[in-house]
This record gives C-alpha cells, sequence and structure tokens, in this order.
C-alpha cells in the first residue's frame, strides 16, 4: 500500500496496524518502546505517539502510562487496514485519472498526427480527369456511437475508411479531426476500398460501447499501433479493412488483450502492459517459442514482433482455464509439464531466480520495501540457495510461469477437449520443478495441496530432498513475484491480497523448510 499521500503518524500506525496483522505483533504482546519505535521508522516520538494513539481509538492497542502498549485486536488491525486502504485508493483514484485525462490529451495529438502521416503515406496520386471515389453512410438515430469522436470510435483503424467530410443538416464540415462527435443522421462521406463499406457500416451499428475513461483510453493505445495493425493484417493474408470488431478483454497481471475478428476468424491481440519493456526481454520471447514450435504446447504464434512484444494468436473456442482443485485437469497439466520438461529442450537463455530478485527490486529505484521485515525475508530466502544448488536437477526451458490460468482447455472440432501451455514470456533454461513450485504459489496452495501436487507430478515417487528443494523454490518464487508486485505497485499496479500472499509464501515456506531440515 502506497502511503505517501497520507500524513506521516497515518503512515506509521498502517505499517504497526500491518505487522499486528501479520502476527510480528500478537494479541497481548508489549510493543516497542516508543524511542524505539521512532528509531526504526526514522520518525520523532513524537509522531510515533500520534500514530498509537490512532491504534489505541480503534481498539487495536491499549496505551498505558509507565507500562508500555499491549496488542489488543489483530481482527480490528485489519479492519482498520481495509479503512487506510480506501482511503488511499481514493487518493490514487483521483491521481490516476488525474494522469489519465492528462494522457488522454496526449495520446489524442499522437493519434491525429499518426492518423494524418498514414493519410499522406496512403495517398494515391489519381489523373486530374478521374474524381476520388467515396461513399456516404447516415448515423443511424438509434446508435449507440452517438456523442463519441471519430477519434473514440478508432474509425480509420477499424475500418480502413477516411472520413473526408460530415453534412450535418445543411452544413458540411470538410475534413473532420478526431475530436468530431458523432450526431444523430450525420452523413459521413468517406473514402477507402468498397470492401470498407461493410466494416464502416457494423460500426456504426454494433453493440453498445462502454464510454468508461479506462476504455477510452484502451482504444487510444489501440490506435497507437495502427501501423503495426497494419502489418498485423499483412500477416494474415488480409487488408486493414479485414480486421474488424476489436474489443479490449479483461486486463491481465502482465498485458493487455484484445479480441478482433479477421476474415470470419478469430484472434487474439497482446500489447505488453506498463512497465513490461522493464521486464521481458521479447527477442528471448521469441527464441523460446522457436524451440517449441509444432511440438504440441501451443499454438504456433501467428504474429510476433520481438522488438516491442505484440503478439497475435489464435482464440480458442470454448476455453477454460485448468482448475487447480480438480485432479482431473491436474493430472493433464502435470502430464504436460513432464513431458515438456523430458524433452530436455535448450534455448541460450537462462530465467536466474536470484538474478531477478534482485533485478526487480532494483527497478524501485531506491524505495523501500511495504514490508517492515523485507530485509530479514529476503536474508532468509537466499540462505536457501545452498540446500537448492545440491539437489538442482538438470536444466533445461522451463516455463517459469506455468500457473493454471496459462493451461487452456478448450473445444477441438472433433469435439475432444484439447490442451494448451501458453504464455512463454519468462521461459528460459532453468531447474524443471521450478514449475511446479510456480503452480503452487499462483494456485494459493496450502501444505497439503503442494504436497498433493508434488505427488501428482512424480507420480508418488518424489523423494524427501527434491520435495523440500520445491518448498524452497516456493520460498524463492514468493520473494520474487512479491519484488515485481511491488514494481508494478510504483507504477500504479496493485495487486493487493495477491501480492502480500506471495510475500507470506516467501516467509512461511522458509520456516517450513527449516523445520524439515531440522528433522533429519
Amino acid at each position: 500500500m502506497d502511503n505517501e499521500s497520507l500524513p506521516h503518524y497515518m503512515r506509521i500506525a498502517a505499517s504497526v496496524a500491518s505487522r499486528i496483522s501479520m502476527g510480528e505483533f500478537r494479541e497481548g504482546q508489549k510493543i516497542s518502546g516508543r524511542s524505539v519505535l521512532s528509531s526504526e521508522y526514522s520518525v520523532s516520538p513524537e509522531t510515533v505517539r500520534k500514530a498509537l494513539r490512532v491504534l489505541a481509538d480503534m481498539g487495536i492497542v491499549t496505551v498505558r502510562e509507565g507500562s508500555g502498549t499491549v496488542v489488543l485486536s489483530a481482527e480490528k488491525a485489519k479492519s482498520y487496514l481495509e479503512t487506510v486502504q480506501v482511503r488511499q485508493d481514493q487518493i490514487d483514484m483521483r491521481k490516476r485519472l488525474q494522469l489519465l485525462f492528462k494522457e488522454y490529451s496526449t495520446i489524442g495529438k499522437q493519434m491525429s498526427e499518426i492518423i494524418s502521416d498514414l493519410m499522406t503515406a496512403g495517398s494515391v496520386p489519381l489523373p486530374s480527369e478521374q474524381s476520388l471515389p467515396n461513399y456516404e453512410v447516415r448515423v443511424p438515430e438509434d446508435s449507440d456511437k452517438l456523442g463519441m469522436s471519430i477519434g473514440e470510435l478508432r474509425f480509420w483503424q477499424c475500418t480502413g475508411a477516411t472520413i473526408v467530410a460530415i453534412r450535418r443538416g445543411q452544413n458540411v464540415r470538410i475534413s473532420p479531426g478526431p475530436y468530431v462527435e458523432l450526431q444523430a443522421g450525420d452523413v459521413l462521406v468517406y473514402v477507402g476500398a468498397p470492401e470498407c463499406r461493410q466494416a464502416v457500416e457494423r460500426l456504426l451499428e454494433s453493440g453498445k460501447t462502454d464510454r468508461s475513461l479506462f476504455r477510452i483510453q484502451e482504444q487510444i493505445t489501440t490506435a497507437i499501433h495502427a501501423k503495426e495493425l497494419s502489418v498485423i493484417a499483412e500477416s494474415l493474408g488480409a487488408k486493414m479493412g479485414d480486421i474488424t470488431d476489436v474489443r479490449a478483454l479483461t486486463k491481465g497481471m502482465t498485458n493487455r488483450s484484445y479480441l478482433f475478428t479477421c476474415k470470419d476468424k478469430r484472434y487474439i491481440l497482446r500489447i505488453p502492459g506498463e512497465g513490461t519493456g522493464d521486464l521481458i526481454d521479447r527477442a528471448l520471447e521469441a527464441e523460446s517459442y522457436q524451440a517449441i514450435a509444432g511440438l504440441g504446447f501451443c499454438d504456433d504464434p501467428a504474429y510476433l514482433n520481438p522488438k516491442n512484444g505484440l503478439k497475435v494468436t489464435r482464440f480458442l473456442e470454448n476455453v477454460r482455464s485448468c482448475d487447480p482443485y480438480s485432479d482431473a485437469d491436474l493430472e493433464r497439466a502435470m502430464a504436460m509439464l513432464r513431458r515438456l520438461h523430458g524433452m530436455r529442450l535448450q534455448v541460450d537463455h537462462s530465467f536466474d531466480l536470484m538474478e531477478h530478485i534482485e533485478f526487480y527490486e532494483s527497478l524501485w529505484k531506491g524505495k523501500p520495501s511495504m514490508y517492515p521485515d523485507y530485509a530479514r525475508t529476503k536474508e532468509n530466502v537466499l540462505s536457501l540457495q545452498r540446500f537448492v544448488s545440491l539437489h538442482r536437477a538438470e536444466p533445461c526451458l522451463t516455463h517459469i510461469d506455468a500457473v493454471p490460468d496459462n493451461f487452456l482447455f478448450y473445444r477441438r472440432e472433433d469435439g475432444t477437449e484439447g490442451l494448451q501451455l501458453t504464455d512463454w514470456e519468462y521461459a528460459g533454461m532453468q531447474d524443471p520443478h521450478v514449475d511446479i513450485a510456480m503452480f503452487c504459489i499462483y494456485s494459493g496452495y496450502g501444505r497439503e495441496q503442494t504436497d498433493h501436487l508434488i505427488d501428482l507430478y512424480f507420480e508418488g515417487k518424489c523423494d524427501w530432498a527434491i520435495r523440500v528443494k520445491i518448498y524452497c523454490y516456493i520460498a524463492i518464487c514468493g520473494l520474487l513475484w512479491s519484488n515485481w508486485c511491488e514494481y508494478k505497485h510504483h507504477l500504479g499496479v496493485d495487486f493487493s491480497d495477491y501480492a502480500l500472499a506471495q510475500y507470506n509464501y516467501a516467509r512461511d515456506y522458509y520456516n517450513i523448510v527449516q523445520k524439515e531440515l531440522a528433522s533429519k
């Protein structure tokens, strides 16, 4: 939680409440004195006093003169954190909204320039005696596009046509810009290939359009990639006007995805999300896709740009993700992982877990972790390297992000259910047992379910050392993704409960490993 907009003493209060809710300070336990806390947080004792007074007012602690501060309720600490989070979320949303309006203005100008460039680049000189072919369409009275601007509609990007004039009653507006809004009865005069006429009519008559600012920003983001979309259309053996019905799908943790239709076939366009360029080398991703090409783990991308990460894949019909609590699904998913690992595929790059922990932390630009005990947790996790190195399996191409959402069950044309393992952007050379750990932490597994998955993968034949090594990987990967979440948090993308769960895996499974080692 980013508390930089809150008063200083409230930030301290939230931090202490967080430590209480996570069990560092337990009910009935006496908290360190004001002088100790002021030194720990680098603030004055008066600031600490105000923070503790807030917690006392909420019934979280009791402050007794002469005997110190005692924890009363972890449950109330959690409730207080939720209240603080709501307040911070409101502050963050206001800031984000202000930034979006600024981005919207800037991107709108960029969009106008791009459209102008595209129109100039696409112009073809005609003999003076030949008139420019043009078409007209009337905006329906009941169109849900009323009040939307040409830019918001991505008119050119969705249709391949360019509006040269709008006839509104007795008035004609020549060469309207991207900010002109459509009104009922407007007659749009446009130029383009004959096949664009159907796309124009479909755009004006299609279903309801989400008018939210977020959706508009998504549309404009897509428009910035207009030149790339033209290349994508060509790679599919089509023209720009053949790309229709573009709509945003649920925003993922790393990327934004769009569904579109091209020549009656549906595809998924992936656009890398905020800060992704700092996290993923797309050329290495392309190398991984090349290594698995034709092996049946997933469809080969229809288009993949190794520079900016834009990717197009076939849309799978009747698709569902792997259910992490269904043995039938888990058995098929683990069988696919065994097949992948058994092929011992090789690429020229690796995914080093410890290096990535340090790398993601470096992206914080010197900002401290949101977790007060981060330094100790990190030290504990790094100490697990010794055990891991003693029992590490021979490296091979490992998916790294082998989580339930990336195992996709779908319906084949013959009616049977197929399975694909998608999203290979983190893949690289690594101990293949890392994939098992990744599946566990994303699924939110406890110890019992983790052991069950290990037994499924190894078909009941996993020895003690390898099992404990996987516990080590769960702790290491928990810290890895916790650091990743903190970086995304600094960019304004918050994963809240997921981020905390990853950090808890780092702490909890370190303790589990220590108990296992002590038992031997």
